[in-house]
């Protein structure tokens, strides 16, 4: 090949390049950039985890280990926080390391917070539990010989539930090739929508086509035409605003309105009274304690009980989150609590759990359960410090 073949090809190549390079539209492409990246976030978060965040499914169910307050399908926005901002209450997931189950994801609620001092610092621990009283009256075993969960091992705190999304996960997950193919279709969007001619030429044509008053609106600098915007609708709002009280058929417009909005305020109460099942009032209507289980070599004894939430069968009321006391001898030995992304409707039964120090516990003395819990009205202020008790004689079960 001579010199001037070769030059004749480079030129060729040079001027592909710079025709490629003018035909790609620079907003266009930051626009798929960002789409792109928000993609790639989406699916690092599902299979993997990005900036701390993750995305966890509850996998098992109906009826899972964190119903009726969760369950099959619900998926938790997970943030790995530092050990101090976990409190009592909180939804965390961990990893697993008992042999039956090592590496599992598991998500539960911490129950329990325990701070031991290394020599550097203190070192976090935590129990947690399930909260269905059927089926997870006990406290985790983190690998078969101890209830202590170390930070090390949990990936993060839920911050954020998506109801029954996690269907769309959970089957993403078990067809891998589907995935795989939502992927590279996705990919392929990109690509056509990159490299696929603009359409500059028609945008030239209608240019040309524009009024010389349009065109020259459009040349006025970007300030003048923002307070042009602004000055415009600060005349039409105060225009509207004078005929809605000036013109009658604004008047009878705004009286139409404002009845709509007094009604609802003063007549769905009414109505929702109105269902209301005489008799029942909405709380915490009863507690029994399942058992009563000593772990001697974690001087710990963990008392399971199941909650019983009656609902009177109205809209307006709903149970938002309640702390739960453990009373001997008129001191508070043990704390727990529980709340929820979403408030619990209707009649519940919830499964609640104190851990004890065991040296501190004395079966033989009487146990008291102390819940102190808020009631959400939708229409009106929140119920707050209600309170519900129940002492317990022994022979405690």
């Amino acid at each position: 090949m001579s010199s001037s073949d070769d030059k004749t090809l480079k030129d060729k190549a040079s001027t592909f390049v710079k025709k490629f390079v003018s035909d790609i539209d620079a907003k266009e492409v930051a626009v798929l950039i960002i789409f792109g990246l928000i993609i790639f976030i989406i699916f690092k978060m599902m299979f993997g985890g990005i900036f701390g965040l993750s995305l966890v499914v509850i996998e098992n169910g109906p009826h899972s280990s964190m119903w009726p307050t969760y369950d099959k399908g619900d998926m938790f926005l997970i943030y790995k926080c530092s050990p101090e901002k976990i409190e009592l209450g909180d939804v965390i997931v961990y990893v697993s390391d008992t042999p039956l189950s090592r590496g599992t994801l598991i998500i539960h609620r911490v129950i329990n917070i325990t701070k031991e001092d290394i020599g550097n610092g203190l070192e976090y621990f935590f129990r947690v539990s399930g909260d269905n009283p059927n089926s997870n009256n006990y406290a985790d075993s983190y690998d078969g010989l101890t209830s202590l969960i170390p930070y090390e091992a949990v990936v993060g705190k839920t911050v954020l539930l998506i109801r029954k999304i996690g269907y769309l996960r959970l089957w993403l997950a078990d067809n891998a090739a589907v995935r795989y193919i939502l992927l590279a279709a996705v990919i392929l969007l990109g690509a056509y929508l990159i490299l696929s001619p603009d359409k500059k030429k028609e945008e030239e044509k209608v240019a040309s086509e524009k009024s010389d008053e349009m065109q020259q609106k459009e040349k006025k600098e970007f300030k003048v035409r923002i307070k042009e915007y602004f000055v415009n609708k600060w005349k039409n709002t105060k225009k509207w605003f004078i005929e809605l009280f000036t013109v009658k058929k604004q008047r009878i417009k705004l009286i139409i309105f404002c009845s709509i909005i007094l009604s609802l305020v003063i007549f769905i109460p009414v109505i929702d009274n109105s269902i209301r099942t005489q008799g029942i009032t909405t709380g915490i209507d009863d507690i029994a304690i399942l058992s009563t289980d000593y772990y001697p070599l974690e001087d710990m004894v963990f008392v399971p009980f199941t909650i019983y939430f009656k609902h009177d069968g109205s809209w307006n009321q709903v149970l938002k989150c309640f702390t739960t006391e453990g009373i001997q001898n008129g001191s508070v030995l043990a704390t727990s609590a529980w709340w929820s992304f979403y408030q619990v409707e209707g009649d519940r039964t919830l499964g609640g759990s104190l851990v004890f120090v065991e040296s501190e516990f004395n079966s033989s003395l009487a146990l008291t359960i102390k819940i102190t819990y808020t009631i959400k009205n939708r229409f009106g202020p929140d119920l707050i410090d209600l309170e519900y008790e129940e002492t317990f004689l022994p022979p405690i079960p």
